[in-house]
């Protein structure tokens, strides 16, 4: 599925049930029942399949949907610029996405674009809701909105100590094979 087609929310006579999944999801732990039944009944929700080696979005695109990974495995992947070759660009993987966790959460701040890429390495089954959507609901809903940013919080923290712990580990081997 192409992001851009996420831009109009997809009304589907078949509710996927995608409650069970969110219960299990760090950004939701602070919520209710009601509460997760609010999300899960936003019209937009799709489910899609992945193959290993599909793209589920590149770094850099527009952030337009929210996504949880309801089986699988993805890999986070920050493209950079190396001089070898010079000029050249490579992914360096940045973390793993298992079972019940949420990624594109770009698209639910500002400047809503995303800030790594998402690689399937195991065939996966994605939730995907349009981040439009989910903000209304969370912008008409202070207080589900507040448990889900703290939540969103405690996912980006995670994801940036183990980025910083790859890179001093990267730094100590450098430094013992010099």
């Amino acid at each position: 599925m192409n992001q851009s087609s996420f831009l109009e929310p997809y009304h589907s006579h078949n509710m996927i049930n995608v409650a069970p999944v969110l219960k299990r999801c760090e950004v939701f732990v602070g919520l209710d029942d009601s509460d997760v039944q609010k999300i899960a009944s936003l019209s937009s929700w799709q489910r899609n399949t992945y193959k290993p080696g599909d793209y589920v979005f590149r770094q850099d695109a527009t952030a337009n949907c929210f996504y949880v990974l309801e089986e699988g495995e993805i890999s986070l992947l920050v493209t950079i610029q190396t001089d070898d070759p010079p000029d050249s660009i490579k992914d360096v993987p940045v973390d793993t996405v298992t079972t019940g966790d949420i990624f594109g959460w770009s698209s639910l701040v500002a400047p809503h674009s995303l800030t790594m890429s998402a690689l399937c390495i195991k065939p996966s089954t994605v939730l995907i809701v349009s981040g439009t959507e989910l903000v209304g609901l969370l912008d008409c809903n202070p207080a589900i909105g507040y448990e889900v940013m703290k939540g969103l919080v405690r996912v980006i923290g995670a994801r940036f100590r183990d980025l910083r712990r790859r890179f001093a580990n990267e730094d100590k081997t450098r430094e013992t094979h010099r």
